[in-house]
């Protein structure tokens, strides 16, 4: 036979026993809860300072490439202006002086038989061609064919002709055109 004997005052023995092994538990599983959400949150933010980092490194290079970058076109800018003084000196140049080779070319294009060149006169602005020729319908085609010469000649003056001292084999005519200017054409 077994006696059961509480000698706990009378107070205490009436209050349930407290449940600790419940309430334990719970705050264990809260704390393994807390902790993993610490944990993952750590991890989070250490990946994104990395990668933070990471980046500022990144960008410096790429700023670093940017102003090499920067001095290059810089230098390019500085290269191509020098070349656009030289080309404009050029083309100044080319714009003060006649272009004689095109000229010339014309002329020999326009010129027909039995017209001769005596003599040709330049001046910035017009060009007079002094010759003789067997009629006056050869210095008329002549002069059209130089009218007709639209790449080299803006204007050309109709011919003034003389039958004095030639007799009546020739005639001697004079004719002032006056060259386009430089860039004015296609070929030029």
């Amino acid at each position: 036979m077994r006696v059961k004997l509480d000698l706990r005052p009378e107070n205490v023995k009436n209050v349930p026993p407290p449940k600790t092994r419940k309430t334990g538990l719970l705050m264990f599983c809260m704390f393994i809860i807390y902790g993993a959400v610490v944990a993952f949150a750590g991890t989070g933010m250490l990946s994104d300072f990395f990668i933070l980092k990471n980046g500022i490194e990144d960008l410096k290079y790429r700023v670093e490439d940017l102003k090499s970058i920067e001095a290059d076109l810089t230098e390019e800018i500085k290269r191509m202006q020098d070349r656009e003084k030289v080309y404009s000196t050029g083309l100044s140049i080319m714009n003060e002086e006649l272009p004689t080779i095109e000229i010339f070319e014309a002329i020999d294009k326009s010129i027909l038989k039995g017209v001769i060149l005596n003599k040709l006169s330049f001046t910035q602005k017009a060009i007079r061609l002094d010759g003789a020729a067997n009629t006056e319908n050869n210095i008329s085609a002549f002069a059209n064919n130089m009218m007709n010469s639209n790449d080299v000649f803006r204007d050309v003056q109709q011919p003034t002709m003389n039958r004095a001292n030639m007799g009546l084999e020739g005639i001697t005519y004079a004719i002032t055109f006056a060259p386009k200017p430089i860039g004015e054409s296609g070929r030029r």
